[in-house]
């Protein structure tokens, strides 16, 4: 930028220096003298033919900036265009300037005070010294200019590349926004996203390493209690091992759900894996699948009440949608009393080209810190009833990854007179990934 900036001065420089000097036939300073010598012979010659009135059309007739060189004063010390108190200033300020004294018709005395034109300094003067001094300046300026540009161009990005070498390393606590607060430009804005990028990552590895952490914890559960029924077994023989078999049977059926489970939030979340899109009826769907899970409900129980209207056509995958909703009405008949059961609604939003979902159960709700973290993985808000309800805390997370594969949202939050309420909005015309 630096050298960009002296040589495009030198080239204007060298150009401005050669098309003044093709167009002077000689120095400005000589062109100057002239000029005022041929208007003092002009002022003396008006002066002789048509007296004092003409000696001052003359002089407004020079150009301002010429005829702020030249001044005339009658005999009554009088300056002939009222400009005493400006040539006062210039005889008091010592300026150098040339006078002519001379008379008119009737032999009154005048005299002509030419201020000599100072010659311009050796920085601003034509030529290539003038113009090799302006250069120098020029180079001068621009490189404080270009260096402090440069250091706050490249200091940020040094801190950039520091905290990258640091994530890169596995520290990813770092950070590099507090190093910049008062930026407000595009590398403030990058430092931001560079902040979020990293706070990102650092909740994905948290999320792993507690998802490593849950699943191991979740295996291990029912794999030491397969191992003491085993070794019961063992120790009672060909006799009575009938309730150690149940148990067996019990903690592997609970293993392949947990494992089902596992795979199905992997694979929901999976955005490399394609699906499969048709048009389906949602008050269709959801009356199947309302009509699937309350078969299992205890007869004389509530279930999942339910008042299915019109028609509401969308363009989705099935088995994922189906997954989803699975999930919540499950999720809200563990947790609501039973004998109030669970409220579903559907609420189609013309306007906005959107549908809205409601899973509405009457148990104790959640507590409102905790809101926003029932649909990671292997959450729980209570260990104890969790585990007792068997379920492995992954629901709500297949639920969330399903509705955001179809460009929707998912919100839970408290209701007014108890239990837990989530709203799913889907959008009606959206591209499944």
């Amino acid at each position: 930028m630096w050298l960009s900036i002296v040589g495009f001065s030198a080239a204007i420089g060298w150009l401005n220096d050669k098309l003044a000097r093709e167009q002077w036939a000689e120095e400005p300073a000589n062109t100057f003298s002239r000029g005022i010598i041929r208007i003092t012979q002009r002022a003396q010659q008006a002066l002789q033919m048509e007296g004092r009135k003409g000696l001052r059309d003359e002089l407004l007739n020079i150009p301002r900036m010429t005829r702020s060189h030249i001044y005339i004063v009658d005999s009554e010390n009088q300056e002939m265009l009222g400009r005493d108190s400006a040539l006062e200033q210039l005889v008091e300020r010592g300026t150098p300037m040339d006078t002519v004294d001379f008379s008119d018709a009737d032999g009154n005395s005048y005299t002509i005070f030419t201020v000599n034109r100072v010659p311009p300094a050796t920085l601003l003067a034509p030529g290539p010294k003038g113009t090799a001094l302006r250069l120098v300046a020029a180079a001068v300026i621009s490189a404080l200019i270009s260096y402090f540009l440069a250091r706050s161009l490249v200091t940020p990005l040094e801190e950039l590349r520091r905290a990258s070498r640091k994530i890169a390393a596995g520290d990813l606590a770092t950070r590099v926004s507090k190093t910049m607060p008062a930026r407000h430009d595009e590398i403030g804005q990058l430092a931001t996203d560079f902040d979020v990028m990293t706070s990102r990552l650092q909740a994905m590895q948290q999320a792993n390493q507690r998802l490593l952490q849950d699943v191991s914890h979740e295996l291990r559960s029912p794999l030491a209690r397969l191992s003491v029924a085993l070794e019961i077994a063992r120790k009672k023989g060909v006799g009575n091992i009938e309730s150690e078999i149940d148990r067996i049977a019990l903690e592997s059926q609970r293993l392949e759900a947990l494992v089902n489970d596992v795979i199905g939030l992997l694979r929901e979340s999976s955005e490399h894996v394609l699906k499969s899109e048709e048009t389906l009826d949602l008050v269709v769907l959801l009356s199947d699948l309302v009509e699937v899970v309350n078969y299992e409900v205890p007869e004389g129980k509530p279930g999942i009440f339910w008042q299915p209207e019109g028609s509401c056509l969308f363009r989705g995958d099935r088995e994922l949608l189906w997954r989803a909703m699975e999930n919540l009405l499950r999720n809200a008949l563990r947790y609501t009393d039973r004998e109030k059961g669970v409220r579903l609604s559907l609420a189609v939003n013309r306007r906005k080209s959107s549908v809205t979902l409601e899973v509405r159960d009457f148990g104790s709700g959640v507590p409102e810190a905790e809101l926003e973290k029932i649909s990671e993985p292997f959450y729980r808000v209570q260990e104890s009833r969790d585990r007792g309800s068997g379920g492995h805390g992954l629901g709500l997370s297949i639920a969330a990854n399903a509705v955001q594969r179809h460009g929707g949202s998912i919100r839970a939050a408290n209701a007014e007179d108890g239990g837990l309420l989530v709203t799913v909005k889907l959008p009606l015309s959206h591209k499944t990934v």
